[in-house]
């Protein structure tokens, strides 16, 4: 086994009732898969496992699905991804969102290459396809899923170190139109808001209470190992042990939030407990930390 590497895997259920007639939809939530050469097949029989447990409606991806964007010309790499997106969307209609591994590199200085990383993203998600969301709407039977594309100024300094920008993502937030679910939500489709990082401020979740659901990634919930994690999930904690870029014992890194009384916040712990990115003592805890994907199931009143 790698001790880069979980060695268990968790399906995390999470249920919301909402308050108005829609169709039942289980939603399942999975990223953070820092593909590299240090990953194994074995995240690959993790996902095949939880989607066959899970059997979601829509599956969406939360980002950071490489350890850096020059694996996506690392054919090793390639071919982990490439495999891993079709069994997704084998299974279910699949959207991704990127992260920040996902087009800037982790080095310090970091290294921006949105030029040609998303052209290569745009390209794998077309053959394989999955729906590439970065600022656009999209919408099934059931579901209206808006995907938030949190650009290079959420996620990095001017010394082009990794350093999370909250005030950034707010100014992007406050851009966008969100006219069409803001009258009440009266809808019997299921508003879905989704992007990498979990940036839950009081300005920020203003905006994001017109969805009904909100989901995010990039914490790797915190990196709470196995058994301490279970006594967190039944204590309803939503903090860890620390995650990348943020201060020890960070809160809202894990589970689901209540950000107002309509809307839930869903945070992904990712399939692998924290990279490069992390401080070198995240990066041991990674073996003890189980692999885990989030699934949503979503109710309302009888149709």
């Amino acid at each position: 086994m790698n001790c880069n590497e979980p060695n268990t895997l968790k399906v995390r259920i999470h249920k919301i009732e909402l308050t108005r007639k829609i169709k039942h939809a289980k939603v399942m939530l999975t990223g953070d898969w820092h593909i590299s050469p240090i990953v194994s097949k074995r995240q690959y029989q993790f996902l095949e496992d939880a989607i066959a447990q899970a059997k979601p409606d829509l599956i969406i991806l939360q980002g950071d699905l490489v350890d850096s964007p020059l694996e996506l010309q690392r054919e090793t790499s390639q071919k982990k991804l490439i495999d891993s997106l079709s069994l997704c969307t084998k299974n279910a209609p699949t959207v991704l969102v990127l992260g920040s591994h996902d087009f800037i590199t982790p080095t310090k200085p970091a290294n921006i290459m949105k030029d040609t990383a998303i052209p290569t993203w745009k390209k794998f998600c077309k053959q394989t396809g999955v729906k590439l969301l970065m600022d656009e709407w999209y919408e099934l039977d059931s579901i209206r899923i808006f995907g938030a594309f949190q650009d290079e100024k959420c996620m990095i300094t001017d010394q082009l170190k990794f350093r999370d920008n909250p005030r950034q993502f707010l100014r992007q937030l406050r851009q966008y139109d969100f006219s069409k679910i803001a009258n009440g939500k009266g809808s019997n489709k299921i508003n879905w808001f989704a992007s990498h990082a979990p940036y839950l401020k009081k300005g920020s979740e203003e905006i994001l209470k017109v969805f009904d659901v909100a989901s995010f990634g990039h914490t790797h919930g915190g990196v709470v190992p196995r058994g301490l994690d279970e006594v967190f999930s039944k204590l309803h904690i939503n903090r860890g042990l620390i995650a990348p870029n943020r201060r020890p014992l960070p809160r809202r890194s894990r589970g689901m939030i209540k950000i107002s009384n309509n809307t839930a916040a869903i945070i992904n712990p990712g399939m692998v407990g924290a990279q490069f990115c992390a401080p070198k003592i995240a990066q041991k805890l990674n073996f003890i930390k189980a692999a885990e994907v989030s699934l949503v199931e979503i109710s309302g009143t009888p149709q």
